[in-house]
This record gives C-alpha cells, structure tokens and sequence, in this order.
C-alpha cells in the first residue's frame, strides 16, 4: 500500500484554524503487516463519513513494519468524537498487543497550510513534542 495522497474532504478556509493531527504505527511483527492493512480498510470508510475531517493521508512501509497517519480536523471534538467511535476504538484494542509504542502529535494550522507535508508530519512526530501513549 502506497503513500495515499492528500484526501481533502471538506474545503479549509484559509483564514480558519484547523487541527492537524500525525501518528507513526510500528507493529511487532511482519506477518501482522497484511492484517494491519486490512483493518485500516474499515477506519477509512470510518474517516470518511466522521464529521469535522477536512483531510487526510496514509503512509505505509510495510517492510519497515511502520504506518502514519496525518490529518486535519475541524476542531478537537471532531477528532475526539472519530476516536471514540466503531470502528476505531475496536480496530485500536485489537491493534495496541502488537505494537511498538506509538507517537502522536497535534497542532494547529490555517488553512492555507493544509495539506501540510509529510516532511513536517514526520519532523513533528520524531520531535520531543510528540507523545506516546502510556500503557495501562
């Protein structure tokens, strides 16, 4: 699966405010690869349909065992609300015993900056600034 180019969903408005969300995805073993692409069907279908996205893009290197994500939202209850929702939150439960520690990060920018690259998307999550999720 290549690098899905920029998806844009709804039209920004260059003066508007947007959040942008990046996530890197290590998995643990190669054979998960094809199962990993397979689930992401369904979320996509999800992002698709969810309320507040205004873009996204999939990246995948799958012989690195390691996707991304990289979207915009209309504001941070639009992204929570997509988090929340089936298929998400299933497809993550089943997901999270075979991977590595993720990263995420959010920020905001205008509209005029959407799409933002995947240069910065992934200088961003390499940062100190990203975060990974804690464990329970």
């Amino acid at each position: 699966m290549p690098t899905i180019p920029w998806r844009k969903v709804l039209t920004p408005a260059p003066d508007a405010e947007y959040l942008v969300m990046a996530s890197r995805l290590p998995l643990r073993s190669m054979s998960r690869v094809p199962w990993f692409m397979g689930l992401t069907v369904s979320v996509v279908r999800q992002l698709e349909r969810t309320d507040g996205l205004v873009g996204y893009s999939l990246r995948a290197q799958p012989l690195a065992k390691t996707f991304w994500t990289l979207s915009a939202w209309s504001d941070d209850d639009a992204l929570a609300a997509f988090v929340r929702e089936m298929p998400h939150v299933a497809v993550m439960a089943e997901l999270r015993p075979h991977m590595y520690p993720t990263r995420f990060i959010t920020w905001t920018a205008p509209g005029t900056a959407l799409p933002v690259s995947w240069d910065d998307a992934v200088a961003r999550l390499m940062g100190p600034a990203a975060s990974t999720p804690r464990t329970p």
